[in-house]
């Protein structure tokens, strides 16, 4: 029988770090964090561009707030998850709502190394350069995408 008052126990010693993009909890090392933080900010803003100005004014500035929310809950997960690989507790996340302050604190988020060893938070990142090649291959990927989304916008002509 487990006590539900207990504190909580450390990862098992042979724990395996398995990476989830969407996940809530789980620790992320530096490279992750770009990578889990740029291209979703770039994909969205990217797809989102053609839509607002297809969509119209009313419906494209609703569609591109619900996006950046989704966003930003997103980018705050992310940070949390950073956090807890340098063993901070969360609450420092209030620091991305101070200006000036966040692009210091974002910065220490990329540059800071997390902890080497398993905490009660998780076992310890593996390395992320299969992470960096995926993100190579998306990039590569989404280029054609990109292209094609811009040339299809500058073939738009809106009614003055």
């Amino acid at each position: 029988m487990s006590n539900p008052y207990a504190a909580p126990a450390s990862s098992a010693p042979g724990a395996t770090y398995t990476a989830s993009v969407f996940g809530l909890h789980g620790r992320i090392g530096r490279g992750r964090y770009l990578m889990y933080s740029v291209f979703p900010t770039c994909a969205t803003l990217l797809l989102m561009a053609p839509l607002f100005v297809l969509a119209g004014w009313f419906l494209g500035t609703a569609m591109l707030g619900l996006a950046l929310l989704a966003l930003l809950s997103h980018l705050l997960i992310v940070a949390a998850r950073r956090l807890d690989d340098l063993d901070r507790a969360r609450g420092w996340i209030l620091l991305l709502g101070v200006p000036g302050v966040n692009v210091l604190f974002v910065l220490y988020l990329l540059c800071a190394p997390g902890n080497p060893d398993a905490n009660p938070r998780g076992p310890a990142p593996t390395s992320s350069v299969s992470a960096f090649a995926q993100a190579a291959w998306l990039a590569c990927a989404l280029l054609p995408v990109i292209v094609v989304l811009l040339y299809g916008l500058a073939k738009f002509k809106l009614p003055v």
